[in-house]
């Protein structure tokens, strides 16, 4: 089923746009101040960095805050709980960025073995 607002996510520290509701978890996008996500991930002294640059917001979905803003071109799949209990229910993307939007909501994961694709 869909769903269209805004809440802070508390486990990753950022406000989120969630856009899909999946029994008790919810497909959310992330929202930034930062042009580059960095993830490092340590297996057995090997320190392995994935960088993943952001996409621009033409303006942030609060009218309020200024700057550059950035899109986290991921989706995560989060509990119920993980988010606040407030809904920013006057947030809403600029026309120029909900193109944006969709194209991040379109991604797919990519098949791991030649067997899932």
């Amino acid at each position: 089923m869909s769903i269209s607002e805004f809440r802070y996510n508390k486990k990753r520290r950022h406000y989120a746009y969630i856009f899909k509701k999946i029994g008790a978890a919810r497909k959310n996008i992330l929202i930034s101040s930062k042009p580059l996500m960095i993830e490092k991930k340590h297996k057995k002294n090997r320190i392995k960095t994935k960088v993943t640059i952001n996409i621009v917001l033409y303006r942030h979905p609060n009218i309020v805050k200024r700057g550059k803003f950035y899109l986290i071109p991921k989706i995560y799949v989060d509990s119920v709980g993980s988010f606040g209990d407030i809904v920013l229910d006057k947030w809403f993307f600029d026309k120029h960025d909900k193109r944006k939007v969709k194209r991040i909501k379109r991604i797919k994961k990519p098949a791991t073995t030649p067997l899932e694709r």
